[in-house]
């Protein structure tokens, strides 16, 4: 869960501010400190999460995606979304 959330914090284009940045110089495998940071991390949205969940912007456009779900490999190029039907972007 921590690598989603520091993918939308951390990100070209933030929807989540208040996360440690020190989490992208911290080794991944040292799970104590890095749960430290996110134990002092105040989060909230930023302007641009406010607008991506007014459906006004797209996360996709202004931040890469590189990661499994589901069993699929899903990248900018092949992003697959939830609405009425399985639509892509």
């Amino acid at each position: 869960m921590g690598s989603l959330l520091e993918g939308l914090a951390l990100g070209p284009k933030p929807v989540v501010a208040g996360l440690g940045d020190e989490l992208r110089t911290i080794d991944r495998e040292n799970l104590r400190a890095r749960h430290e940071v996110y134990l002092r991390s105040r989060l909230s949205l930023t302007d641009f999460g406010r607008a991506v969940l007014a459906h006004q912007e797209d996360f996709s456009r202004h931040n890469p995606i590189d990661r499994w779900g589901g069993g699929t490999h899903l990248t900018n190029d092949r992003l697959w979304r939830y609405g009425n039907v399985l639509t892509k972007p």
